[in-house]
């Protein structure tokens, strides 16, 4: 009977312990169901909040009614209307998949503006958008440039404005946006609607990469944005483009009379087609550079290469160096010159096309300062340029849309002193500009590493 009884009573601990280890199981699941719910609903619920905070008083929201009426009368002229705003296209291509259907989450809680853009051709080609958009209830004001350019149109009806950028399509490919200039008591009246960030993204002109678009469906509204939306928030985070002064280059030759031999015209379009095919080689490579030195100067200073410099100089930051630029570059027919330095300090490279030299210098951040490097080949003596930091912006130099240091004058100051609008031919490289140092020798040993020329 004891056997018996031992077997009888085991089967009931056995039956608990599961139904307990279900029960437990059961506990977890729902837990991590519960978990995984509320940090949907807290994504939604900072996501209301991210996008509802104004920078300002003005604490009228969007009316998704104003978007659809925009885009009908973007139908009825045939003009269309691409969604422009970084900040909404960012958390809808992030956050899209916490959006319940028929809840509003994107464009309902926007404060002022919200942004689209539209091409200046299809807002000069069909006036009929802008009448369109006053039939539909539409306060409109209109801002131009001082030459007359169409750059950004305000919408108001219901909620917080509408705004429209103007997008130019420039001779050399790329879409640029105007500074939002106007009359003052149209810039007052506008203002007034608009967020301190917003406003402050106005402020500048701006160069974006041409681009492709798609339709999307955000907040059950049909629009049209670009199509790599990463693409496009990194392409307006380094959009800031500044323009040639042409006022400047056309006062610098009236005063110097600009009178040039055949051979210094020569030399400039031989220094064009170089630069050109050098920006064609570093876009391939993914490696941002910048105008700098002599090429800058002329930029700046004249809105063309300086005839006499001799060569072209080009700046790039040491961490966007890749070993095989030189192989890409001497596989399209540009010979090393030379080598100076090491990758870790003073790294130069040189090279030539024809018997126009195109100048690499790599520039590193020390504290509030960043510089490059100078290396004399008979004497190992090293130099170095130091420069205020800097950030870089685009413009278009020559038909081509290339880098430079935004803070472009104190670059140039630091380079070629207070008085760099006058010319100067004669240089020397290792005493001529003002932020030039001595910083020491290259030891003999490591020439042959750190002083290659090539005499080809």
């Amino acid at each position: 009977m004891g056997p018996k009884k031992a077997s009888s009573a085991n089967p009931t601990p056995i039956r608990i312990s599961s139904m307990l280890g279900i029960r437990n199981l059961r506990k977890k699941v729902f837990l991590g169901v519960g978990i995984v719910v509320g940090l949907i609903l807290l994504d939604q619920i900072y996501l209301h909040i991210w996008l509802s905070t104004p920078n300002t008083n003005f604490q009228r929201s969007l009316h998704v009614d104003d978007v659809r009426q925009l885009l009908r009368a973007g139908e009825d002229a045939a003009v269309t209307t691409i969604l422009y705003d970084p900040v909404i296209l960012h958390a809808w291509s992030t956050n899209s998949h916490v959006a319940a259907p028929g809840a509003c989450i994107f464009l309902c809680h926007v404060i002022g503006p919200l942004t689209f853009a539209v091409t200046a051709a299809q807002l000069r080609d069909k006036p009929m958008f802008l009448s369109r958009l006053a039939q539909l209830g539409f306060t409109v004001t209109l801002f131009e440039t001082p030459e007359g350019q169409q750059s950004h149109v305000f919408l108001m009806r219901q909620g917080s404005p509408l705004h429209l950028v103007v997008l130019h399509l420039q001779s050399s490919g790329f879409l640029r946006q105007y500074t939002l200039q106007g009359p003052p008591h149209n810039i007052a009246q506008v203002k007034q609607y608009i967020t301190k960030d917003a406003w402050n993204q106005m402020k500048f002109d701006r160069a974006y990469e041409r681009f492709s678009t798609k339709e999307v469906k955000i907040d059950e509204v049909e629009l049209t944005v670009p199509s790599n939306i990463e693409a496009f928030i990194e392409d307006h985070q380094n959009s800031q483009f500044i323009p040639c002064n042409e006022s400047r280059a056309a006062y610098y030759n009236l005063k110097y009379l600009k009178d040039e031999t055949p051979y210094e015209t020569q030399f400039k379009h031989k220094a064009w087609k170089l630069l050109a095919k050098a920006k064609t080689l570093m876009d391939q490579l993914k490696i941002p550079f910048w105008l700098s030195s002599g090429t800058l100067l002329g930029f700046y200073r004249q809105c063309d290469i300086i005839s006499w410099a001799m060569d072209v100089d080009i700046g790039v930051f040491i961490e966007n160096y890749t070993p095989n630029l030189i192989t890409e570059f001497e596989k399209k027919g540009l010979k090393l010159s030379h080598k100076f330095g090491k990758v870790h300090d003073s790294f130069e490279l040189s090279f030539k096309e024809e018997d126009i030299k195109l100048d690499i210098f790599f520039f590193y951040t020390e504290g509030a300062t960043m510089w490059n490097g100078g290396t004399q080949a008979k004497t190992g003596k090293k130099f170095k340029y130091v420069f205020p930091a800097f950030t870089l912006c685009w413009t278009e130099f020559l038909d081509l849309k290339v880098r430079i240091p935004c803070q472009t004058e104190e670059y140039i100051r630091a380079n070629y002193g207070l008085s760099w609008f006058t010319p100067m031919k004669q240089w020397d490289w290792k005493a001529s500009p003002p932020n030039v140092q001595e910083n020491g020798m290259w030891p003999e040993s490591e020439w042959p590493e750190v002083i290659v020329v090539n005499e080809r």
